[in-house]
């Protein structure tokens, strides 16, 4: 892929020690009404179904259902919600970003069909083979 050209809004809990380190900059009402609190719903909903998943995954590894909240690996303060948009370098809309590792626990990516998520499964081997993660509706 040879853009990795994105525009990018980022936000975080509204809540706690970090969103007072970090906080959050919003663009103002006058220019988006709504949008503040539109995306601190969706913060809630995103946040809410990764904390189901977790459990979910947890069970399957035959462990208690809170064992990521207990281990710390699921802070309510630090997950970071992302919405891109991908760029090519015209300014045409593209799919692609160089690769990289996303961070914490899980990434759940919200598409509207379109694939958007790869894994390589051996990072080690060259080239990197690089295959598309089916979309799941729902």
């Amino acid at each position: 892929m040879e853009s990795d050209s994105k525009e990018m809004f980022a936000f975080g809990s509204s809540e706690g020690d970090l969103r007072r380190l970090y906080p959050n900059k919003w663009p103002s009402e006058e220019l988006l009404p709504l949008w503040r609190q539109t995306m601190e719903c969706y913060y809630k909903t995103v946040i809410d179904a990764g904390k189901k998943l977790l459990h979910l995954v947890a069970l399957a590894l035959d462990l208690e259902e809170n064992f990521f909240e207990r281990v710390g690996g699921f802070n309510d303060q630090a997950p970071v919600v992302r919405l891109l948009r991908e760029l090519n370098p015209s300014g045409e809309e593209s799919c692609g970003a160089s690769a990289h590792s996303d961070f914490g626990m899980i990434t759940l990516l919200a598409t509207d069909g379109v694939p958007g998520l790869q894994v390589c499964r051996d990072k080690d081997k060259e080239p990197n083979i690089w295959e598309d993660v089916p979309v799941i509706k729902g």
